[in-house]
Formats: C-alpha cells, sequence, structure tokens
C-alpha cells in the first residue's frame, strides 16, 4: 500500500478498525457488532493483504445472502479498492458450491420449491426410500405428507454434517453427539418426532430412527449424484464431497487458481456442512482464514446455525485465530447502543466488547401498555396512521413480532384501511388450506345468518364436518354423509344439521350408533348459532380439531404450525356481530399477501420500499428502519415459553437483541395486561435493557 492510500486510510477508518486491517496475523477472528463498519473494514484488509503480497494475493469473500453479496460487490466499484478488485471472488457459497456441482454432472437439475423436492423423493429417490420397509410402508399411507419430511430431513442430516460416503452406524452416533454439544440436536429429534406422528417410527428413540433414516440418506444421497438431481443444499454438499476427494488424492490447486486469502462474512450463521466446505477450500488451497461475524447476533440455530464456532474457532476451526474487535456503533442512536449493551452483557456465552455509539442523539422509547391485546393494537395502529401521515420520503416503519400470529391483525386492519404495507413470507398462513377452510367456515356462519337457501347448503355442512375431526372423513364416508343429508332437500343450514344429527353410518371405519354424527351436529350448530365472531372463532379454536396445532400436518400446512387463534379471537371483538365485514377484511388482507416478493435478494423491489413493514425479529435481521415497533413484548412471546434451557434463553436474548437495535429513530414497545384469557407480566428483557 503506497503512502497516499495509506494516509487515505488512515483517515477514513477509526482506530479499532485500522487494527484490524494492519494486522499482523494469518488467520484472524473479527468480532463486528451492528453498525461498526465491518464491510468498509473488511475490503481495505483485502487491499492492505492485496499490498503486502506486491499484488499476487486472490480472493474468495464469502457471504450468505445474495443482498449481502451485491452490497460487497457494489464497494468493490469504490476507487480504493479498484487495484485488487479482479483478483477477488465475492459470492455466496451456495453460488460457489453450484459452480462445483456443475462440473460434477453434466445434466444438472435443481429441485428448489417444497413441491419440486418433495416430487424429487416420490419419482427419483424411490430406490432409497423402498429399500426401507418402514417408509415403503409409510409412502402407502402417507403419500402426500411423507415426501416432504424426507425431503427436509435429507436436507438437514446434510446441513448438520451426515456424510454418506462414510455413512456407518458410528458416524452417525458420533454426529449426534457433536450435535448435542453444539445445541442442535433439536433439530434432528423434531424429524424423530414427525416420524412417529406419521406412523413411520413406533417409538421416539435414536435406535429405530438410525435404522429408517440412515439407510434412506446413505441411499438417496447416491441416487441424487446418479441422476443429477439435486437441492440448494446439495450446491454445498456435493462441493464439499469434490473439495474433500481432491484433498484426500493429494490434487493441488493450479498457483493460477490457488485461493490465499477466504474471508468469510457473517461467520456467526454457519452451518457443520458450511464450516466443512469453508475449511475443506482452505486447506485445499492453503489459504489464510479471516471470520468476520458478532456472536451477539447468532439467532439462525433453527436453520442448523450455532453462535460456537465463532465463539471458539480455535477449536472448531483447528487453527489458531487472532481476535479483533470493532469498537463504535456508526448506525445506532446513543441510547439503543448503551440499553442493548446492558441486554446483551446477561448472556454468559458470549465475547465480552465495549462497544461506544458515534451519535450524540438518543432515539425517543416509548412503551405502549394496554388491558387487551385489542388496546395495544389500536394503539399501534395510531403510530401507523400518524408515521404514514407524515409522508417523509423513504421512510420506513417495520412491526417486529415474535411470532408469526401477533401479525394478523395487522395485516387486516392495514388491508382494510389501504395502509401502503408489505409483509414478508412469514404470513403465509393466510394463503394455507386451513387459513381457506377458517374463511370458509366463517363465511357459512355469515350466510346463515342472514338465512339464505343456497345450493350449497350441504357442501358446506360437509366442508364443517371435515374440520370437526383431526382428519377429514374418508370419501366413501363423506359421500354416504352428504346422500343423507340431501335426502331431505334442506332449505337451511338448521334442516341440514338436524338430518345430519340422524346418520348412524361408518365415520372413520368406525359404527357407534349415529354418536360421532350427533357430536358432529351440537358442534356445528354452535357455530351456526354464534352471537358474535368472537364466539363463532372461539367454537372453532375449542371445538374443531381441524383447527388446532397438529405437528404432522404443519409439515405442509403453516397455520397448525402456530395457530393464530389467541390473536384472531382478541382482534375479532371489534367486529361484534358483523359476520361480513370481519370475511371481508380477511379476504382483503389474504389478497395483499399474494404478491409479496421473498427478502433474499428483493430489496430494490418497489413493494419493499412501502412505508411500512411486517416481519418477523427473525427476518429483521440486516435491517433497519426509522421506527421499530416491538409487539407484544412480555414473558412467553419475548422469550418463548418454550425456551427452557440456559442455551435457549439465551437464543431469544439475542434475538430481542437484534429486534431493538433496527430502530434508528423511535423505538416502540407494546404491552397487554391480557392476551386471550391469559394474564401477562413484562418481558425480563425489558428490565436488563432498562427499557423504556
Amino acid at each position: 500500500m503506497n503512502k497516499t492510500t495509506e494516509t487515505a486510510t488512515s483517515n477514513i477508518l477509526d482506530d479499532t478498525q485500522l487494527a484490524f486491517v494492519r494486522a499482523p496475523e494469518r488467520d484472524i477472528r473479527l468480532l463486528a457488532p451492528a453498525g461498526s463498519g465491518k464491510t468498509l473494514s473488511l475490503l481495505h484488509r483485502c487491499a492492505e493483504l492485496h499490498s503486502r503480497s506486491a499484488g499476487t494475493a486472490s480472493f474468495l469473500v464469502v457471504s450468505f445472502t445474495r443482498a449481502a453479496r451485491e452490497e460487497l460487490r457494489a464497494r468493490l466499484t469504490d476507487q480504493a479498492f479498484f487495484e485488487f478488485s479482479p483478483r477477488a471472488d465475492v459470492v455466496t457459497l451456495n453460488g460457489w458450491g453450484h459452480r462445483r456441482l456443475r462440473t460434477l454432472s453434466t445434466q444438472l437439475r435443481l429441485h428448489v420449491s417444497g413441491f419440486e423436492r418433495a416430487n424429487m423423493v416420490k419419482s427419483v429417490l424411490v430406490p432409497a426410500w423402498s429399500a426401507v420397509p418402514a417408509l415403503e410402508k409409510g409412502m402407502k399411507h402417507q403419500p402426500f405428507k411423507l415426501p416432504k419430511l424426507l425431503a427436509d430431513l435429507l436436507d438437514m442430516m446434510k446441513t448438520l454434517g451426515f456424510d454418506h460416503e462414510e455413512g456407518s452406524l458410528r458416524m452417525a452416533d458420533d454426529r449426534l453427539n457433536a450435535l448435542e454439544q453444539l445445541g442442535l440436536l433439536p433439530l434432528i429429534e423434531d424429524f424423530m418426532v414427525r416420524l412417529e406422528e406419521l406412523g413411520v417410527l413406533s417409538t421416539r428413540r435414536w435406535e429405530p430412527f438410525l435404522e429408517v433414516a440412515l439407510p434412506f440418506f446413505n441411499a438417496a444421497c447416491v441416487q441424487q449424484f446418479n441422476t443429477g438431481s439435486f437441492t440448494l443444499e446439495d450446491q454445498k454438499y456435493g462441493a464439499w464431497l469434490d473439495q474433500r476427494r481432491q484433498l484426500a488424492a493429494g490434487q493441488e490447486v493450479a498457483s493460477e487458481a490457488r485461493i490465499s486469502e477466504i474471508l468469510v462474512d457473517e461467520f456467526q450463521d454457519i452451518n457443520p456442512l458450511d464450516l466443512r466446505l469453508i475449511l475443506t477450500i482452505a486447506e485445499l488451497n492453503k489459504a489464510a482464514l479471516t471470520i468476520v461475524g458478532d456472536d451477539d447476533q447468532a439467532i439462525f440455530e433453527w436453520r442448523g446455525a450455532t453462535p460456537d464456532f465463532i465463539l471458539e474457532p480455535d477449536r472448531h476451526l483447528g487453527r489458531p485465530f487472532a481476535t479483533y474487535i470493532l469498537e463504535k456503533n456508526y448506525r445506532s442512536p446513543r441510547n439503543i447502543v448503551h440499553k442493548s449493551a446492558q441486554l446483551i452483557a446477561h448472556n454468559h456465552r458470549r465475547v465480552a466488547k465495549a462497544v461506544h455509539s458515534v451519535s450524540t442523539t438518543d432515539a425517543v422509547v416509548d412503551m405502549h401498555t394496554g388491558d387487551t391485546f385489542l388496546d395495544s393494537v389500536e394503539n399501534v395502529l395510531e403510530e401507523i396512521r400518524d408515521f404514514v401521515g407524515k409522508k417523509a420520503p423513504g421512510a420506513r416503519m417495520a412491526l417486529l413480532s415474535r411470532k408469526r400470529a401477533q401479525l394478523i391483525p395487522y395485516q387486516i386492519l392495514l388491508a382494510r384501511d389501504d395502509i401502503p404495507f408489505c409483509a414478508a413470507e412469514d404470513l403465509h398462513l393466510f394463503l394455507s388450506e386451513t387459513f381457506d377452510r377458517l374463511l370458509g367456515a366463517l363465511r357459512t356462519r355469515t350466510m346463515a345468518g342472514l338465512g339464505v337457501a343456497l345450493p350449497t347448503i350441504v357442501d358446506d355442512v360437509m366442508a364443517l364436518c371435515n374440520s370437526v375431526q383431526r382428519y377429514p372423513l374418508r370419501r366413501a364416508e363423506a359421500d354416504a354423509m352428504a346422500r343423507h343429508i340431501r335426502h331431505v332437500r334442506p332449505k337451511s343450514y338448521d334442516a341440514a344439521i338436524d338430518q345430519l344429527e340422524t346418520f348412524d353410518g361408518p365415520i372413520r371405519g368406525q359404527t357407534d350408533e349415529g354418536a360421532t354424527a350427533k357430536n358432529f351436529a351440537v358442534k356445528l350448530r354452535q357455530l351456526i348459532h354464534a352471537s358474535t365472531v368472537r364466539s363463532a372463532i372461539e367454537a372453532l379454536q375449542k371445538l374443531y380439531s381441524g383447527f388446532k396445532q397438529d405437528y404432522g400436518r404443519s409439515l405442509e400446512d403453516i397455520f397448525l404450525a402456530d395457530p393464530p387463534f389467541a390473536y384472531l379471537v382478541e382482534f375479532s371483538e371489534r367486529y361484534g356481530a358483523d359476520f361480513q365485514a370481519f370475511v371481508d377484511d380477511l379476504e382483503k388482507a389474504k389478497d395483499t399477501l399474494v404478491k409479496l416478493p421473498g427478502l433474499d435478494g428483493d430489496g430494490d423491489s418497489e413493494l419493499w420500499k412501502k412505508p411500512v413493514h411486517l416481519m418477523t425479529a427473525l427476518r429483521a435481521k440486516g435491517r433497519e428502519f426509522d421506527t421499530v415497533v416491538m409487539l407484544d413484548v412480555v414473558d412467553g412471546i419475548w422469550p418463548l415459553r418454550f425456551a427452557k434451557t440456559e442455551r435457549a434463553l439465551e437464543g431469544e436474548r439475542r434475538l430481542f437483541y437484534v429486534a431493538m437495535t433496527r430502530a434508528r429513530n423511535h423505538l416502540i414497545l407494546t404491552a397487554s395486561r391480557r392476551i386471550g384469557d391469559q394474564k401477562t407480566i413484562l418481558s425480563p428483557f425489558l428490565a436488563e435493557a432498562a427499557l423504556p
């Protein structure tokens, strides 16, 4: 680096950034809290290494999203980085792996969507599951649910470091032990539970699970490579196997193709497969490693990432790392930096950091507390109207939730009032089959209240019967019941239900002298005669098993993973007995979701430039907003009531930390003293952060 460039760099970077850029060590861990200028520091480090090598260094800069990749590439056009930019390959790990996979398969086919991956299991991978008796039997009884589950299991086993070329039971046992130490074992346990739910396993024990999962995994991977049928995760898995084979064969990378420096951004988000691929590339190229990230923002354990890798790099990467920490926050208001530091200091498994705010201004922090959930909704809606009414160019407001169901009322109200907003894929439960059935049930109640004799009365009653039980009626049974009801040519829903009550045919293969049909009739009447929207939704929630949480069916239907009844019940209070208005608003809210883009790589979409954004806190990482509203900041939601272990609670605290640090000017916290029938207490994280 010449003197002029060196002076310019000194003027641009702060002391902690310069210390990293000029670090003499080969392998470095850079801990870069939110807003600390890590991207700029990373590129100046490349410029420094380029200068030291007299222009011979070559760089692989790895990011984990297309948006981050594009930001890095855009920065490379700056004059300061012009000299080394031709020698820098900025790519996502999936993108790098895709290149390698294309060299391994001449007829590469990527199965991306859940539908495509399930079809791959049903067609291409028949030899793999048909060789396992429990799976072959399961595919006959669960031809729609099991293929998707097996596709997800196949990808997750690759993500978590299972190796089909080793393929032994000992390998699997060692992997399970390693996952337990990393806190990732629940990701595999979840599949055990789901396989038992679908009747594939008779018990939730590791031995029978591995007897089914391991031979399927080994054979499926072989079949995929033989046929060139891959998923997105195979881009990394196939690339890792390829690099490992080259390493084992003693092959050397040609000097002109050799990578001398590997720099990995957002290292706290890597999973075991990512780590293996990065390490193998580094070993094959004899490359130095720079890992960049923030252990306090490790929030993606649900998809296989773990903070352990960035917390203990020497142990997990097998080489010593020098640590540098960026200590100035250039983005967040002074009080947000201070309060978030107070909060995250309660985590024991972290690296202590002394982060200082460059800003001398404070964000406005407000707390809206209401007696009921509906009070909180009204308070937030008023804030939204005020924000949108100011029409500040480019200003954005985010509503952040811990659970997707929390966002449902806001989606409905914003759509109803024509307030421009966009929502992430977290809200796709509006597009689920179960939500459609819920909407259909409410339409039926609306028509029944109008006393209109519709030609669809029998079909509507049968649809309700299919929601009373956990699973729909068998086709032959449903046809027999429908014929029985049509026999009297009912002119009202009550008449149809009266006739249903006299049905004594078999239901779910059992004949019980009409007891089940009588039970159906009782539950249908409670909905049909519900006096208010709230009482109708309560009837669906309490009496209709088809709308309740079901881990097996939630594989296909996001509504069932987290049923939104608690929020819908409270919210529906405002509609009184106006069923038609409620149904109209639900339908309008559903229509707003169909056109929404995904999060990764679509940041420039016009839809994402709307003033109000709805998303879960998990989706907010890497984004910032003028105003952030954190919804329902009460214990049981922040943190979730399922977070019982210290590791789980620390993960919840990191998520709260990420959410609150998204605010540039205004942080709003909402809480209700009661949600549904449950009294609430404030989140313990509020006291830890000295909020509000």
